[in-house]
C-alpha cells in the first residue's frame, strides 16, 4: 500500500525561534512559560511574575538586552530567558552579564546578603555555543576545579542547544518527566511548521496543545505579523551591512596593493598590485570573520594572518564556519 501524500508545511505560522515571537509567545500565555521553566529547572513552580513583558527590545545590531524574558519565581529567584539563532562571540559574556545583573539587582542598600536567591539564565540556541558538548540540555554551575565541590546554587546557566552536532534527541517513549517537557519544547521550536508533528505534540501534552493554539492565534494577529516581519528585516539588514563592510575591506586591501604596485612600474605593478591586493583583501576579510566568530583576536593571530600566503588564507577561510576553536581554524 502506498503512503498518502505528505501534509504540507505551515507557512502561515510565525517562527517561534525569532526572538520577538518567542517573547510574545511566553508573555501572552504565562502558563507556557511556567511549564517550560519547570522542565528546564526540573522542579515544580507555584507561580511567577513576568518583568517588562511589553519591552520592545533593541535593534539587532545594538549592544545590550534583545527580547529577553525576565521573571521572578514564587521563591524570589530571578530568571532570564531568551532565544538565540546565532551563537556569536559575545554571547557567553552576555549570558554571564544577565546572571550578574539578576543576582545583584536583588539587593537594595542595607539589605543582608542572606536575602539573595539563586539566579538562573536560560538560553535556547539554534547554534550550539559549545559544540563539543553534544547534548540538548547543558547546565553550568560554580564548582571547585579539581574536586568539583559546589560553591553554591546561586549561579546556574542552562543552554538548550537545539543545533548541537549529532544530537540524539530523546523520543517520546524514551523521555520521561521533566526530560520529556524539555524534549517536547525542542521539537516544538524545530518542527513548528510540520502539521503532523504539531498534532502529535498536542496529543502528548495539554500544554503543548496550548502552545500550538497560542502560536496559531499569534500568527493571525496582523500587528504581531507586522512586528515579526520588521524584526526579520532588521536581522537581514544587519547581515547585509556586515557583508558590505567585509566587501569594502576587501576592496580597500586590493586598492592599497594596487597603488603600491604602480609605483614600481606599470607592468610589474599591475601583476604585483593585483596579487598583493587580493592577499590583503583576503586577510582583512578573514580577520573580520574570525573576530565575529571568536571575539577580539590576540596580537600573535593578527601577525600570523598579516604574513600568511594567499593559499593559506584561503584554507583558513574555508574552516571559519566549521571548526569549533580558533586554533583549529588556524591549524597548519
Amino acid at each position: 500500500m502506498n503512503a498518502g501524500p505528505l501534509a504540507p508545511l505551515r507557512p502561515d505560522l510565525l517562527d517561534p525561534t525569532l526572538d520577538l515571537v518567542f517573547k510574545l509567545l511566553m508573555t501572552l500565555e504565562p502558563r507556557l512559560l511556567q511549564h517550560m521553566l519547570e522542565g528546564v529547572l526540573r522542579r515544580p513552580i507555584g507561580s511567577l511574575q513576568i518583568i517588562d513583558a511589553d519591552s520592545p527590545g533593541e535593534h539587532a545590531g545594538g549592544k545590550g538586552v534583545v527580547f529577553d524574558v525576565r521573571c521572578v519565581l514564587d521563591d524570589g529567584a530571578p530568571i532570564a530567558l531568551e532565544m538565540q539563532r546565532y551563537s556569536t562571540a559575545e554571547l557567553r559574556l552576555r549570558l554571564l552579564f544577565y546572571w550578574a545583573r539578576g543576582f545583584t539587582d536583588q539587593l537594595s542598600r542595607g539589605d543582608g546578603y542572606d536575602q539573595l536567591r539563586p539566579t538562573v539564565v536560560i538560553a535556547w540556541l539554534l547554534e550550539p555555543l559549545f559544540p563539543s558538548l553534544n547534548q540538548l540540555h547543558v547546565v553550568f554551575e560554580a564548582g571547585e576545579r579539581d574536586s568539583r565541590t559546589s560553591f553554591g546554587e546561586e549561579l546556574s546557566i542552562h543552554l538548550l542547544q537545539l543545533g548541537a552536532p549529532q544530537r540524539q534527541a530523546l523520543s517520546t517513549s524514551e523521555a520521561s518527566g521533566y526530560d520529556a517537557v524539555v524534549e517536547r519544547w525542542a521539537r516544538f521550536f524545530t518542527r513548528y511548521d510540520d502539521p503532523v508533528e504539531l498534532e502529535r505534540l498536542a496529543a502528548e501534552d495539554p500544554m503543548m496543545a496550548l502552545a500550538k493554539q497560542t502560536l496559531e492565534a499569534l500568527s493571525r494577529d496582523p500587528e504581531a505579523r507586522r512586528r515579526a516581519q520588521r524584526r526579520e528585516d532588521d536581522l537581514r539588514l544587519y547581515e547585509i551591512e556586515l557583508r558590505a563592510n567585509l566587501e569594502r575591506a576587501t576592496q580597500t586591501g586590493w586598492n592599497q596593493g594596487w597603488d603600491e604596485g604602480r609605483t614600481k612600474g606599470w607592468d610589474e605593478g599591475r601583476t604585483k598590485g593585483w596579487d598583493e591586493g587580493q592577499t590583503k583583501g583576503k586577510a582583512a576579510l578573514l580577520l573580520r570573520l574570525l573576530t565575529k566568530r571568536f571575539g577580539p583576536l590576540p596580537q600573535a593571530v593578527l601577525a600570523r594572518v598579516d604574513t600568511a600566503t594567499s593559499e593559506q588564507l584561503d584554507a583558513w577561510a574555508e574552516r571559519v564556519l566549521t571548526e569549533p576553536t580558533l586554533d583549529d581554524v588556524l591549524a597548519p
